[in-house]
């Protein structure tokens, strides 16, 4: 009977312990700013199913599948934040950084490779979709943005050598648990005073900095991506789109920008100066 009641006691108080999320905790901007980034992936979903990934054996685009992926995980980073699960959550955004390098390399590799006249695929991208290519190291990655032609100009506006591996490594501590307070992070009944509001400082931070790069390279490659649907609308319907229509941004794209680029006057200024579509 005595061991009974232990057990019930010890059952009462596990199943009382409250989640220690402070206010500011749960009023954080983070999760605001996670609503707007699954935007942003829904939109980009929606619109690059409209091309054909040239290249490519497949006939519906990869890459809208590939911003859905992105999409699900910004939703999945939100929900454990919410619970506290925060080092779970930076585990969630560690893959977002090797998501976001990735699909910048599939889609320069595919602009640098593709030749009609040699082959209808590029064979590095089809392998991949076939799941028989692994994809390559970081710094491989980064050597061929650095001096591919499609996007070497764009290359020197982020710190790739700076803050960005600092921040890798700093994910890397969590995915690793490489220090007692990581355990703790995941921990969502463990008080812990303001530095679970610290860390969602931090994800915020890191999280932009990747939009910010996402976003650009998006602009530079696939502007179609980014385009209001006014051009096809009137095309679909038999109807004269308005002159200059097909360089109109949806509104989703021009949120983006001023959110993650604008700040930055030099890179915006580059990314206007180079993209079809009219930017404001």
């Amino acid at each position: 009977m005595q061991w009974k009641l232990l057990i019930n006691n010890i059952y009462y108080m596990l199943s009382n312990f409250s989640l220690q999320l402070s206010d500011e905790y749960k009023e954080h901007h983070i999760f605001e700013e996670l609503e707007e980034m699954k935007n942003l992936y829904e939109g980009l979903s929606e619109r690059s199913s409209y091309f054909l990934a040239t290249g490519t054996r497949t006939i519906i685009n990869y890459e809208s599948h590939y911003f859905l992926s992105i999409y699900g995980t910004l939703d999945s980073i939100k929900t454990l934040l919410e619970i506290g699960r925060i080092n779970d959550a930076i585990v969630l955004v560690r893959k977002i950084f090797d998501d976001i390098l990735t699909e910048i390399y599939l889609d320069v590799t595919l602009k640098d490779k593709y030749n009609v006249f040699e082959s209808f695929y590029v064979e590095e991208v089809q392998q991949w979709l076939d799941s028989s290519f692994r994809i390559p190291k970081l710094k491989k990655i980064l050597k061929i943005l650095e001096t591919s032609p499609k996007t070497k100009d764009l290359y020197p506006y982020f710190g790739w050598n700076t803050y960005l591996e600092h921040n890798r490594q700093l994910l890397d501590d969590s995915v690793h648990s490489n220090s007692y307070s990581k355990v703790l992070y995941n921990c969502n009944t463990v008080y812990l005073g303001e530095r679970k509001v610290r860390m969602l400082k931090n994800i915020s931070i890191i999280l932009n900095q990747l939009m910010m790069i996402h976003v650009s390279f998006i602009f530079h490659l696939n502007p179609e991506y980014l385009a209001a649907s006014d051009y096809m609308d009137y095309m679909e319907m038999s109807m004269t789109p308005p002159e200059g229509s097909e360089e109109w941004i949806a509104n989703f794209a021009q949120d983006a920008f001023d959110r993650y680029i604008k700040l930055n006057a030099q890179l915006a200024d580059y990314i206007k100066n180079t993209c079809c579509l009219q930017i404001l």
